[in-house]
């Protein structure tokens, strides 16, 4: 995106918060709101396309759902991350492969999640969604300790095992039953990690009071680790594997099921979390910035070279 435009960008956010109009940023009718904006915290990289990324994938499972999205840059103060919150209805972090702790979206992901618990402490709804990446990202910060072991976990579909905890939580209770029954009988939720989060380590440590076990997996070695989350007490959810793949990634190299029943699972959690982002009613100051925030002003870039990669660029 070009710079002026970012600057601008920019600008506007600090006029808002220099003004004093943050308050403004809110709307406190509590009617579902049916223009959901979920931001999506962008991965480092040193592409020559950009500084930072957002696979498209995660834009559209979004955007099928029936949210808009905005993407979230690292490298900037905190103010322009409390801006973002009460803009967005929702902070989505997506997977790939950076430091948890030194990555700019390590460092965005930090402020968000801080923000999002001091808010939803005050009784306004803000959801977080973590996936892969971003789900290891959401256990680190509530634990404030990496607990990640080395499994053998990459690039395989798995059935989830639902603990006891998954028939009552927010992310599975109305879930209709054959949903349930494809995701605990087929093969078709995608992993693409190296490491995880341990069943016994997350029982045995503070993780267990900040979250709830859903669901869990076994490595190729029978390493049983944790695959679905939600916090207890707040509206952050995670998952280890990658909802959105199923529909929207066809790089052939992946082992990804793209049959009816996996579209099926992709569209319902997506549908949940944007069903989450409805329930919050943070807004844009006006229709001039909520439009110049829109991931659409970004850079978009297909390679062809066989991958089918598809990424936004800033």
């Amino acid at each position: 995106m070009a710079s002026g435009i970012i600057a601008a960008q920019i600008l506007l956010f600090f006029l808002y918060l220099w003004d004093g109009n943050l308050s403004q940023a809110r709307n406190l009718d509590q009617t579902p709101n049916t223009r959901p904006i979920i931001g999506i915290i962008a991965l480092d990289t040193r592409s020559q396309h950009g500084k930072s990324f957002i696979p498209v994938s995660y834009v559209t499972y979004l955007q099928e759902a029936g949210a808009r999205v905005v993407p979230i840059r690292g490298g900037y103060p905190k103010r322009y991350y409390d801006s973002m919150v009460n803009f967005t209805n929702g902070i989505l972090l997506p997977g790939g492969s950076l430091s948890i702790k030194s990555s700019l979206f390590g460092r965005s992901a930090k402020y968000i999640f801080e923000r999002a618990l001091q808010i939803n402490g005050e009784g306004d709804y803000f959801p977080i969604w973590g996936t892969c990446l971003g789900f290891q990202t959401l256990c680190y910060l509530a634990a404030k300790r990496n607990y990640l072991k080395k499994t053998d976990s990459r690039n395989v579909s798995w059935p989830l095992f639902f603990t006891k905890e998954a028939a009552s939580s927010r992310m599975f209770r109305n879930a209709p039953s054959d949903i349930k029954d494809y995701l605990t009988s087929e093969f078709l939720t995608q992993n693409q990690h190296r490491y995880s989060i341990l069943l016994d380590t997350f029982q045995s440590t503070n993780l267990s009071s900040f979250f709830k076990v859903l669901s869990t997996n076994k490595d190729r070695n029978g390493l049983e680790f944790v695959s679905t989350v939600e916090a207890k007490n707040y509206p952050i959810y995670g998952s280890q594997w990658h909802p959105e793949k199923n529909n929207l990634n066809w790089n052939p190299n992946y082992n990804i099921n793209h049959g009816d029943h996996a579209v099926m699972v992709s569209q319902y959690m997506a549908n949940f979390f944007v069903r989450e982002a409805r329930k919050s009613n943070h807004r844009f100051p006006d229709v001039k910035s909520e439009a110049e925030n829109l991931i659409q002003n970004y850079k978009r870039v297909y390679f062809n070279d066989g991958t089918f990669f598809e990424n936004y660029y800033s």
